[in-house]
């Protein structure tokens, strides 16, 4: 929005905004708040402010000020706002109207939530006013209370020029006009809206018409008015997600010349330390970073031999990914002829929480391959992960006890109430390559599983689902881990919170719900969160066993981008533990 020579802000200061268009009934105030204001309703507010203070002679010359404002079409620049739906209980037509009357019937509104502290401008480009103007137009607008229904109430000002645009604030703009301030990725919706505005011509009576004349409230239009058909240009919101900083990484050395490690239980032999590379060469680029770093990249003998198994490199400050490509890329690492490579085996978030520390996975996942005539539909993983988690627990109990069911295994502690361990025990898992019928399970695990769980699943079967024999054949197949950059919604994520509206903008919404169940899982913050379109709804999401689900939530798919390669699986949301909210990479 160009600057102009006049500008108008208001403030709503109780946070709230309820006005009806013109030609719309009293009884059709939901979904049809007129946002912004439009001039005619200014205007009107004006000639009424005129009234208020010194009666017909001030409202003659305000009906003047608003001919002078109506030869230029207003700009608005818009604050964020949502709406609020309310009921409003009124009397019935035919009550007694006595104090003790109860017999009440029902009115539904439209609000709009503002924040008290976010304005609303309105400017006039290129008409300036003079001084005894701009002062009538001041001290009008200072005696206007509210605009619209008496809740909107409003502090109106004359500024002198145009704040600088915020990133978060849409545009109204007549349609023959350009917005200015967005750039056309930044734009989230264009939408066209009709205002009511004064001709120029508007005379003092036609201002001040009373809206309880029905037959005028009738009229598209009231004498001396116009519609004026505007574009209104809402920006799109971005999801703030921090940018991810590293502490420290580990590598796994891989090849015959590791570095020599002297050790008190097998201290490194001459020959050993003769042929292995200095620590020196190995990690040869790291050392030309040395001042970012806390300390020397240092050697870890995990068994003792005299050689390392591992590296670890710590950082002195936390820095973003992007400062670190050299750190994430151990093929640039090593020195010349040196025939030993460091592969990255974990990241130590600035969080403290570790990424991919999973150096073997068959500890993790045991996994299935379903062999059926007809195989169940990916719609009822939930009901798979069910009957296979209930048949497990019965194998478990009949094997070692129904007290002595592993945890990891059952999901509650001793007490029979549920882990509280950062959803590091089963998840049972499914997923289906023609994204219909299921033709992979899996049973996952974050916090490893002994032989004996191990074995445990193995035994489990699952009945008939569908009148047909199901055939659960082991397989060492990982679909579920990537690792990848981009992840997509294979079953349903489904909320775990409801979401709120705060000052005008929802908070926990389907889509930051995500991005903080990553955040518990320890995985770094995405960079990209959005909507995927599937057939969400078709998905059972309540469990049989457990009632309350919150299924009025919703079901939603998203799609999910990190920075850099993350490994899997990812389950997150509500009833992740039996099949829900699985994302598995975007290629597969």
């Amino acid at each position: 929005m160009s600057p102009s020579s006049l500008v108008v802000a208001a403030r709503f200061p109780f946070g709230r905004y309820a006005a009806t268009p013109w030609y719309r009934s009293r009884r059709e105030h939901v979904g049809n708040a007129e946002w912004p204001p439009s001039p005619w309703r200014l205007a009107r507010a004006l000639v009424a402010s005129g009234h208020a203070l010194e009666g017909a002679a001030l409202a003659a010359q305000a009906a003047a000020l608003v001919r002078r404002l109506a030869t230029v079409e207003p700009r608005y620049r818009l604050p964020p706002s949502g709406e609020v739906v309310y009921t409003q209980w009124m009397p019935g037509l035919g009550f007694d109207d006595s104090p003790g009357a109860s017999d009440r019937s029902d009115n539904g509104h439209t609000l709009l939530a503002v924040a008290p502290e976010r304005l609303l401008f309105v400017s006039w480009p290129g008409l300036p006013l003079d001084v005894g103007e701009r002062s009538l137009l001041a001290r009008l607008l200072e005696n206007v209370r509210y605009l619209g229904q008496s809740v909107s109430v409003v502090e109106l000002n004359v500024l002198d020029e145009l704040p600088v645009q915020a990133s978060d604030e849409g545009e109204a703009v007549p349609s023959n006009e350009d917005a200015e301030g967005h750039d056309r990725g930044a734009i989230a919706a264009s939408r066209r809206i009709s205002l009511l505005a004064p001709e120029p011509s508007v005379s003092l009576d036609q201002l001040q018409v009373s809206t309880a004349d029905g037959l005028v409230k009738a009229m598209p239009a009231p004498p001396g008015s116009r519609w004026v058909e505007y574009r209104v240009i809402t920006p799109r919101r971005r999801m703030h997600t921090p940018r991810p900083r590293i502490r420290g990484v580990v590598y796994r050395l891989e090849g015959s010349q590791r570095p020599a490690v002297p050790g008190p239980l097998q201290p490194a032999t001459p020959a050993v330390r003769r042929e292995a590379p200095s620590l020196e060469r190995l990690m040869h680029v790291a050392w030309k970073h040395a001042p970012v770093l806390a300390e020397p990249p240092a050697a870890l003998d995990d068994d003792s031999d005299g050689r390392a198994e591992r590296v670890r490199v710590t950082l002195a400050v936390p820095e973003p990914t992007d400062k670190l490509r050299w750190l994430l890329d151990p093929g640039s690492l090593r020195g010349p002829s040196v025939d030993c490579r460091p592969r990255l085996e974990r990241i130590e978030w600035e969080s403290g929480r570790i990424v991919g520390a999973r150096p073997d996975r068959s500890t993790e996942l045991v996994a299935f391959r379903l062999e059926c005539e007809r195989r169940p539909p990916l719609a009822d993983a939930i009901i798979v992960a069910e009957t296979f988690r209930r048949r497990l627990l019965g194998v478990a109990g009949r094997s070692l006890g129904a007290d002595e069911i592993p945890a990891r295994l059952s999901g509650r502690g001793a007490d029979g109430a549920p882990l509280r361990d950062d959803h590091v025990h089963a998840h049972f898992l499914s997923s289906a390559r023609d994204a219909a019928t299921i033709d992979y399970f899996a049973v996952w695990c974050a916090a490893g599983l002994t032989a004996d769980e191990a074995a445990l699943i193995a035994r489990t079967r699952l009945p008939a689902l569908r009148g047909a024999r199901i055939r659960l054949v082991p397989t060492a197949e990982d679909r579920l881990a990537g690792p990848a950059c981009l992840w997509r919604s294979h079953t349903p994520f489904l909320p775990v919170r409801h979401p709120k509206r705060r000052r005008g903008a929802v908070v926990h919404a389907p889509a930051e719900q995500v991005a903080e169940e990553l955040e518990r899982r320890g995985l770094p913050p995405p960079i990209r969160v959005e909507p995927a379109p599937g057939p969400w709804a078709s998905f059972r999401i309540v469990r049989a066993a457990k009632q309350g689900s919150a299924p009025a939530l919703g079901a939603h798919g998203f799609l999910v981008e990190f920075e850099h390669e993350v490994r899997g699986p990812i389950a997150l949301g509500r009833n992740s533990h039996f099949g829900m909210g699985l994302f598995l990479p975007a290629d597969t």
